[in-house]
């Protein structure tokens, strides 16, 4: 709960309907008296149709995030089109639609007459990020009995709201962003996957080269042959020597006067006939 002077020790401000309409409304409207501490301290005056604010920033700015276990509540004029259509756009773009038909608020003294009017609405805004955050429940007060209580007219120019946010479509909003992070994070694991899987059949395809004899053309640069997938006969000697260079392959087999263009069929030949002999003289280690 936001600090307020004159406020009682662990006080909510939680009114239900009747006492909104029937007490603090009948109040301004009826007997044009201020609302006394605390009850001032909690129903502030705001325009909250067609002002230039946010909801977001109305919010902020009369001390939402610190409130705890509570709502704001304002009272608001209302911005009258005909007698029973009302702008009710708000901030850039945005509007205060309604949600559900409305509710009569009786009174509270069990001779169930009806004294006012309960009305629902959400922030609508499809170019804001906070589309359907914000919730408003408006509060209005009837002069007397009624011969239609489905009229939407307003017999005053003023009411009281209650403004709260959507939990759920925050919530929903939140977990949609945290799914579309998760599923950047799986695409990258499963890029990354598959370029080490590449990677790997890349080196096995390397190792079957040696392994069966097959030639190979030596375009430049270095070639570092594995033999980790030789053969699972005996890895001792695989072991000690994990890895071979192609330029001291070449070397020991003295065809490095090979590797000139013109003698590249002479380098995949001797380079097999290595591989045979290497394997030749492998297999009687054995």
């Amino acid at each position: 709960m936001a600090h307020h002077h004159n406020v009682p020790l662990a006080f909510r401000f939680h009114p239900t309907d009747q006492e909104i309409v029937g007490s603090f409304l009948h109040t301004l409207l009826v007997e044009r008296k201020p609302l006394m501490p605390p009850y001032s301290n909690f129903i502030r005056a705001c325009d909250l149709f067609g002002k230039k604010l946010e909801p977001s920033e109305i919010w902020n700015k009369y001390g939402g995030p610190q409130l705890v276990d509570q709502d704001l509540y304002f009272l608001s004029g209302l911005k009258k089109l005909t007698p029973k259509r009302m702008d009710r756009s708000i901030g850039n773009g945005g509007t205060w639609s309604e949600t559900e038909s409305f509710k009569l608020i009786e009174d509270d003294n069990g001779n169930q007459n009806p004294i006012g009017r309960k009305r629902k609405f959400r922030y609508e805004n499809k170019g804001s990020e906070e589309h359907t955050w914000w919730l408003l429940d408006e509060y209005s007060l009837f002069v007397g009995p009624k011969n239609d209580y489905n009229d939407r007219s307003y017999d005053f120019d003023f009411v009281i709201c209650r403004m709260r946010k959507n939990d759920r479509a925050s919530s929903k909003e939140i977990n949609l962003k945290r799914s579309s992070q998760d599923q950047v994070q799986k695409k990258r694991s499963t890029n990354k996957k598959m370029k080490k899987d590449h990677q790997m059949g890349s080196t096995e395809e390397s190792s079957s080269h040696v392994q069966q004899g097959y030639s190979s053309s030596i375009t430049g640069g270095e070639l570092v042959v594995s033999y980790d997938d030789v053969d699972s006969i005996d890895l001792t000697f695989f072991e000690d020597n994990p890895s071979f260079n192609i330029e001291q392959i070449l070397c020991e087999t003295k065809v490095e006067d090979a590797c000139s263009p013109s003698n590249s069929e002479n380098v995949d030949s001797s380079y097999c006939k290595w591989t045979e002999s290497y394997m030749e003289e492998l297999m009687a280690c054995i």
